[in-house]
């Protein structure tokens, strides 16, 4: 168990060198802002992404309202296709 933990933790560090190493993106939105079809890139400093404050406007009836949904997160050009599982104790409690 010993050696799995830290096999797993240097796998997690060698991903983390690997993905240091590119330049990191600022956000990037395209599209109308509020629209379905919005789209952005995040940072990656923080995941998953904290959720954007809402645009829209909520009052009583719903003529008089103003929708809006959050952009779509999406990766940058050229970004790596890296997937990072971690897992902590995985097995049963008891």
């Amino acid at each position: 168990m010993y050696a799995l933990r830290r096999l797993v933790t240097c796998l997690v560090l060698i991903v983390f060198a690997v993905v240091s190493t590119f330049p990191t993106f600022a956000q990037q939105p395209t599209g109308t802002p509020g629209s379905p079809g919005a789209t952005t890139t995040i940072d990656g400093k923080q995941l998953p992404a904290p959720d954007p404050k809402f645009g829209g406007v909520i009052k009583d009836d719903a003529l008089q309202s103003k929708p809006w949904w959050a952009p779509r997160v999406v990766p940058p050009k050229g970004a790596p296709n890296i997937l990072l599982v971690m897992t902590d104790d995985s097995g049963f409690g008891g």
